[in-house]
């Protein structure tokens, strides 16, 4: 059920019943959630707070958090590259939670993903991730310096989704933005994201039911196999998305190594060397799908295709 109304008095309440819902949950678990330090980051600081949103889970428990305190500022930074549940989810959040003051920011140089890797005349990859900086730190680093110095930036980041991650403070200063960087959800698990959401009676991104474990970029460039035949399974329409996108580059959006060489039908003149077209990993990854589990986890046959198991 969706609490946001035109009636004032009724916002009024929905603010006041999120409040209650986050001191309650803030009680129950000692603190604020898994890590205490969680509402010591936001109720000792008087700086501006640039909430980011993605439309994922870790972004949208961070932004749950983030209510019952003053002065923070909601951003999403818009690749036009997410998938339209993903657009129509931001939606919901903006009018059921942010009263419509979610900003979105977009890139300075291009108009999206697509148009970054035209003009780069490749698409990013794991070596180069220009994309990154292109689409969300380079408009996000634009945007703060009208708060600078008083601002700080929060990140829905968990230091269980990568080594990388967990080597990260929960407070750091970021010399690229000029402000400090805070990650109140660090020690956090999915689970415990989950759990937030549904405290709140906020209902996730719908991707994640459909078995998708990143809801971003959609695809990722650094997508995996597993990851890709399940977004192909559910979602067949984005075949079409990267091979439309490969016609307009004339190169691949795969790296070369992605499925072994035999199976690939691009050649390139130039290094005298093949790559994998779109349609031959789509044909490798359908054609070798039980050795794929062989070598994954990742949505291994269950009553629930999500894989984090919150189907209803």
């Amino acid at each position: 059920m969706a609490w946001w109304c035109e009636n004032k008095k009724i916002r009024k309440l929905h603010k006041l019943y999120r409040w209650l819902t986050l001191y309650w949950y803030n009680l129950s678990n000692g603190g604020c959630g898994p890590s205490p330090t969680s509402a010591i980051f936001f109720l000792e600081s008087d700086m501006k707070k640039i909430i980011c949103i993605s439309g994922g889970k870790d972004s949208t428990a961070l932004m749950l958090l983030s209510l019952s305190y003053s002065d923070c500022i909601y951003i999403f930074c818009d690749t036009d590259w997410e998938h339209p549940l993903t657009y129509e989810y931001l939606t919901y959040l903006n009018k059921t939670f942010l009263d419509d003051s979610l900003i979105t920011l977009k890139p300075i140089k291009y108009s999206g993903f697509e148009d970054l890797s035209l003009k780069k005349k490749r698409v990013p990859s794991a070596m180069a991730r220009f994309c990154t900086e292109a689409l969300k730190l380079e408009p996000t680093k634009l945007y703060i310096k009208q708060f600078l110095p008083d601002v700080e930036i929060y990140l829905g980041v968990r230091a269980d989704e990568s080594f990388k991650r967990s080597l990260l403070k929960e407070k750091a200063f970021a010399d690229y933005y000029g402000c400090y960087l805070v990650r109140p959800l660090l020690k956090w698990t999915a689970k415990d994201c989950f759990d937030l959401l549904n405290k709140f009676d906020c209902r996730p991104n719908p991707l994640y039911k459909k078995g998708m474990k990143r809801v971003g970029c959609f695809p990722c460039v650094l997508i995996n196999k597993k990851e890709l035949l399940n977004m192909i399974r559910y979602f067949p329409e984005v075949k079409e998305k990267i091979k439309n996108l490969e016609d307009k580059l004339g190169r691949s959006f795969f790296p070369p190594n992605y499925i072994p060489e035999r199976f690939q039908t691009g050649y390139d003149p130039k290094s005298g060397k093949n790559f994998p077209k779109a349609d031959d990993v789509f044909d490798y990854i359908t054609r070798n799908e039980n050795q794929l589990d062989l070598f994954s986890d990742d949505f291994s046959e269950q009553s629930c295709i999500s894989y984090y198991s919150i189907c209803e």
